[in-house]
């Protein structure tokens, strides 16, 4: 079950040809499309002043206001769903919580909504820390602790998934005295 590396295919020939120049463009457009999208991506910070994990922290603040959370894990998490495409081979292993989850998620999504989710989360590279459940709404956070860096792969899951399942950023800073 797992984590595989995130292979990219690259067309060296068309890289190759090139020239510094336009590489460069290509690069300070990357930038500005990933800043531009960044910015769209709802934001929101919790400051507390105890130490602790940025996720712990995350799924009580989430927790206290109403929401069903669950971290981006396969045993007591939300990544517990491909048993039910890719990792049939662990089904005995998967905790009572796990099967409630995958039952509610059933519950939730379409057929096809909930085959898409499984298949999105097959890696967990790019799949955002929490899945938060209120009012049978379905949402993702990606946590961040005090001014860590937002990756790639949280904008890529925005552009990709955002219109159907919403995607914020809770910033966890922690305040020394």
């Amino acid at each position: 079950m797992g984590r595989n590396k995130k292979e990219v295919k690259v067309d060296e020939e068309k890289l190759g040809k090139m020239s510094t120049f336009e590489k460069l463009k290509l690069v300070d457009d990357y930038n500005e499309l990933f800043y531009y999208e960044l910015s769209r991506i709802p934001y929101s910070e919790v400051v507390v002043s105890e130490k602790g994990k940025a996720e712990s922290i995350a799924e009580e603040y989430y927790r206290n206001k109403g929401f069903q959370v669950y971290r981006s894990r396969i045993n007591n998490g939300y990544r517990c769903i491909g048993v039910e495409f890719y990792w049939e081979e662990y089904k005995s292993k998967i905790l009572e919580t796990d099967r409630k989850l995958i039952q509610l998620l059933k519950g939730l999504l379409s057929p096809e909504e909930f085959e898409e989710l499984a298949n999105m989360v097959q890696e967990k590279n790019g799949t955002p820390d929490l899945l938060l459940i209120k009012n049978d709404k379905i949402s993702f956070v990606e946590v961040k602790y005090n001014y860590e860096t937002v990756k790639t792969s949280t904008v890529e899951f925005f552009l990709r998934y955002g219109h159907k399942w919403p995607i914020s950023i809770l910033r966890v800073v922690r305040k020394t005295r």
